[in-house]
């Protein structure tokens, strides 16, 4: 072959070559961008199953720590074992602490106490200082309607416990749920300012505060030290009140309303907690008329409000009747502290019970229970002040009349509590007196 002819059929094989190179350099391009997309979708969505999850639990855990969380647990999507781990953990604490409230509030207090020591010691190991507050605050509570209990009962022991052993742990788990509480006040205003947040934290110390204050004053006579006992109570009173007059004087101020229902049963709380304190022998240490005219306010504004949440579980007439009560009780306290007052003072606080009994005794469908039973002593108090004249027949056939009322209604409460024991149905009565704050997430 000539030269030419020989370069040709290189040319030729060489131009093949190309070709085929060509070839797979585009394969090979096509497969690396396939390769790329598949890798960076892959990357992408091991980054979502990993971060999304872990976002997830970082807002519960915040929510948890900032007490704001909903009726049910909230769930987490996707995630690891250890994450999965980690949400049960929290669920596991979170369902803790409302049995304990539930138990609490239905007068089981060994399963109450039980329940709330356990979370304490997991909240504890995890560190979490705002949880620690809440059950400490809760286990205090615990505290007061045993030592209360025990009042009522004579009894030595209850639970498991003396009267000192009561009141050592009552006085510490008040001052620990204090101090985190206190804490978490110092650390919302350094990192916040004075916000929504604030206003919220201050409102649970508050709480506190007026709870350690119960606890101290009605155990003073079986504290070690009961001098100091009555002064730390009265100036946790003190405290609380100061609280409780700058969330409302602010609160308009910075956008915080809190949950629209809450300030009437604060104020409630406040109530019957001080009318216990003064039914023990102290003077109104804070001026429960005030607070008698702000809860009234507060249930007219209520009322003014369409679909208003303090209506959601017991309508108008009952909210009124749970105010007028605990009004009535007041009025029938001051006149049996003033039997003896020459004065008048009596006779005018008899007539203000008697008035306010004759409105729910005559104007509302249904009365409840405990109510209905101030509201007729009220009134036959008022038919041993009163003439012939202002009933239109005998006072003491009206007397009678209200007696046999009232017997027929305390027959309907004692047929409730037929199956406990005089324990127990004691202990039911000292969770449900309303004057202290149990917290939840």
């Amino acid at each position: 072959q000539t030269e030419a002819g020989i370069s040709l059929e290189f040319d030729s094989v060489s131009e093949s070559t190309r070709g085929t190179l060509q070839r797979f350099t585009y394969v090979l391009l096509v497969i690396a961008a396939i390769a790329l997309v598949v890798l960076v979708l892959v990357s992408a969505w091991i980054s979502v199953s990993i971060a999304v999850p872990v976002t997830q639990l970082y807002r519960l855990v915040k929510n948890i720590n900032r007490s704001d969380m909903a009726a049910d647990f909230p769930e987490i999507s996707g995630g690891s074992s250890e994450v999965a781990e980690v949400r049960s953990t929290f669920e596991r604490l979170f369902k803790l602490i409302r049995v304990a409230n539930m138990a609490f509030f239905m007068g089981e207090l060994d399963k109450a106490y039980a329940s709330l020591h356990d979370a304490l010691l997991l909240f504890n190991k995890l560190d979490n200082g705002k949880a620690v507050g809440i059950a400490s605050n809760n286990l205090g509570n615990v505290m007061l309607a045993i030592y209360r209990a025990m009042q009522k009962t004579s009894s030595p022991t209850l639970c498991g416990f003396s009267r000192k052993k009561v009141i050592q742990k009552g006085c510490g788990y008040f001052k620990a749920a204090i101090d985190f509480g206190e804490a978490a006040l110092r650390r919302t205003h350094e990192e916040e300012g004075f916000n929504v947040n604030y206003l919220i934290y201050m409102q649970q110390v508050s709480n506190r505060y007026f709870n350690r204050a119960l606890f101290l004053l009605t155990v003073k006579k079986d504290h070690p030290n009961p001098e100091a006992a009555e002064q730390l109570g009265l100036t946790d009173l003190k405290t609380c009140q100061d609280m409780d007059r700058e969330v409302v004087d602010n609160g308009d101020h910075v956008g915080f309303k809190g949950d629209k229902d809450m300030y009437f049963e604060l104020l409630l709380g406040r109530i019957k907690g001080l009318l216990l304190l003064m039914k023990m022998g102290y003077e109104d240490p804070w001026g429960i008329d005030d607070l008698f005219d702000e809860a009234r306010l507060a249930l007219l504004s209520a009322l003014e409000t369409k679909n208003h949440p303090l209506f959601d579980y017991l309508d108008p007439a009952g909210q009124m009747q749970r105010l007028d009560s605990a009004l009535i009780d007041y009025h029938n306290y001051m006149a049996d502290k003033d039997d003896s007052d020459e004065s008048g003072g009596r006779l005018v606080h008899v007539r203000k019970a008697s008035e306010i009994a004759i409105r729910m005794m005559i104007e509302d469908d249904y009365v409840i229970a405990e109510a209905a039973v101030l509201a007729l002593k009220a009134l036959i108090d008022a038919t041993l002040i009163s003439t012939e004249d202002d009933f239109g027949e005998d006072p003491s056939d009206v007397r009678s009349k209200l007696f046999q009322y009232r017997h027929k209604v305390n027959e309907i409460i004692a047929l409730s509590y037929s199956s406990k024991d005089i324990v127990a149905r004691e202990c039911f009565n000292a969770c449900n007196i309303g004057d202290f704050s149990m917290e939840v997430f």
